[in-house]
């Protein structure tokens, strides 16, 4: 599968809305009519200078021309695809970029129909777990069938015995109605109980909107961005944001009380912000830089909600749920903004080139809050590498994802088992680089690292997750951890997939699933 998003159709519609001629847009652009009509059919792609000034010839944001929504449908159509649903009518991948250039409002209302059904499989699944395994569904489901039974038992009688004394017979009419009534009263406990749960939920889970939020701004918010940078000054005008600023400032201009408690207090998590009492908890044993950036979200979620509502206010967001997630997501970026300053970060970033422990190191980070910023570098004239990001649990559940490499992410499934993001499990707190190729002959530098949370002393649960963040080869020679990985050598690289059913390698020993049909079709046919 090519891929190249069929950002073609978004040009030329553009050019036909303000009246522009194909020749005086290539001649502006400086290319070729010929050349233009090919990138206006999705037979070229563009990028860097070209973009930039199509867009300007086009008077629109590059950022529209970033193919970003057409990369996103491209994506999650390939996934779709690939489900076993779709066996006996196949989808023919070649035929995507041209079904999206034609039809993205359809692809996507398509695409909205498949979410749903996979939410309908997983609250199946759920409901059959539940029916297995809670104790008052089982007793209620064991009542219903008993009732059932007792009501079957009393119609055969009247069924088969027409002469029955009328005294006996209205012993069994009270026992038909006593056993009715039981049977609906337990009927509805059980319909309550579910509605008490969460048995329920709608076709895009808040995970999906969110997701779909960070996806659809490029995981990139300038209005959050300038509420960190006119917040800092007045935080800490040397501009260091050590821990005890952020703490002075809660107490001083806030009046929130800080409290630090020993860990046996707090089961889980480490900290607790309590605003009724306005006050903050921290447990001894979390770590600086957990600690550090909690009194950030602290801070944020106090100053920048307005500029956080206003983000929401225009996103695409159905449930009180999925608003909730989106508003935490929002005061982790915010946070971030304010402790990793955009331009000075993008210059470090630079200089130590991408190193993640040398920017921990000038930042008192994690090493997933440093990757998380690495992704967020993309102002217009100002945009850091197009990085990936994926975290998952030892399980194997995608917990975190953004591509702004053009790596497709699963979305629906776990990924390809040769991927870093699981080989760093083998290694703990190790960097694991590694140097793959994909199906479709694109290349990628993955770089990976299993860590450990937790705050707590012995026998306490800690959490043990993988963050791997990743980018095209083409920008490999900027990031240092490509050094010594044979890059000049493609044969070198690691076969990978994106997931079983999506990758069309035979050879594969690790395969989990068979693939689809559509993973047969050759990749940018």
């Amino acid at each position: 599968m090519t891929r190249q998003a069929p950002i073609g159709h978004r040009i030329r519609g553009r050019r036909k809305d303000i009246g522009m001629t194909q020749n005086a847009l290539a001649k502006t652009a400086g290319i070729s009519p010929s050349y233009l009509n090919l990138i206006e059919h999705n037979r070229r792609s563009i990028g860097g200078g070209l973009l930039m000034r199509i867009a300007e010839a086009l008077d629109i944001q590059p950022h529209t021309l970033s193919g970003s929504e057409e990369s996103r449908l491209l994506s999650d159509l390939s996934e779709a695809a690939s489900d076993p649903v779709f066996r006996t009518t196949p989808i023919e991948r070649s035929e995507f970029p041209s079904m999206i250039a034609a039809a993205p409002g359809m692809i996507a209302a398509f695409l909205s129909l498949y979410r749903a059904y996979r939410s309908g499989l997983d609250n199946v699944d759920a409901l059959s777990e539940r029916l297995s395994h809670d104790p008052f569904l089982t007793e209620a489901s064991h009542s219903i069938l008993t009732r059932i039974t007792s009501i079957r038992s009393v119609a055969e009688i009247f069924n088969d015995y027409d002469d029955l004394p009328n005294e006996q017979r209205a012993r069994f009419n009270a026992t038909l109605v006593r056993e009715s009534q039981r049977l609906a009263e337990s009927a509805t406990e059980i319909f309550n109980f579910l509605e008490r749960g969460d048995a329920g939920r709608p076709a895009t889970s808040p995970a999906e909107e969110v997701d779909d939020l960070l996806n659809d701004n490029a995981n990139y918010f300038p209005s959050l961005e300038d509420q960190a940078a006119n917040m800092r000054p007045a935080i800490d005008p040397d501009g260091g944001l050590f821990l005890t600023d952020l703490i002075n400032y809660l107490e001083s201009h806030h009046k929130i009380r800080v409290e630090r408690l020993p860990s046996e207090e707090f089961p889980t998590g480490g900290f607790e912000w309590d605003q009724k009492s306005k006050t903050v908890r921290f447990s001894r044993a979390l770590p600086i830089t957990s600690a550090r950036f909690q009194a950030a979200r602290t801070i944020c979620s106090i100053e920048a909600i307005d500029a956080i509502n206003g983000v929401l206010d225009k996103a695409s967001i159905s449930s009180d749920a999925g608003r909730h997630r989106a508003t935490e997501a929002l005061v982790s970026y915010c946070a971030a903004a304010l402790l990793f300053p955009y331009e000075q970060f993008l210059a470090d970033a630079r200089t130590f080139r991408h190193d993640i422990e040398l920017l921990q190191q000038r930042y008192a980070a994690s090493w997933e809050q440093i990757c998380h910023r690495l992704t967020t570098l993309r102002r217009t004239g100002s945009e850091g590498i197009p990085f990936h990001l994926l975290r998952t649990d030892i399980a194997g559940n995608i917990s975190k994802r953004f591509s702004a490499s053009g790596l497709q992410l699963p979305r629906y499934g776990g990924a390809c088992p040769r991927w870093a993001v699981h080989e760093a499990y083998l290694a703990p707190e190790r960097v694991i680089p590694q140097f793959v190729r994909l199906p479709d002959t694109s290349e990628y530098l993955f770089v990976a690292r299993a860590l450990r949370t937790g705050a707590g002393g012995y026998g306490v649960p800690q959490s043990v997750y993988s963050v791997m963040i990743g980018c095209d080869t083409a920008f490999a020679h900027d990031v240092v951890y490509a050094d010594g990985l044979p890059l000049e050598r493609p044969d070198s690289a690691i076969p990978v997939g994106i997931s079983c059913r999506q990758c069309p390698r035979e050879d594969c020993r690790q395969r989990a699933y068979e693939m689809s049909d559509t993973a047969l079709v050759s990749p940018g046919a």
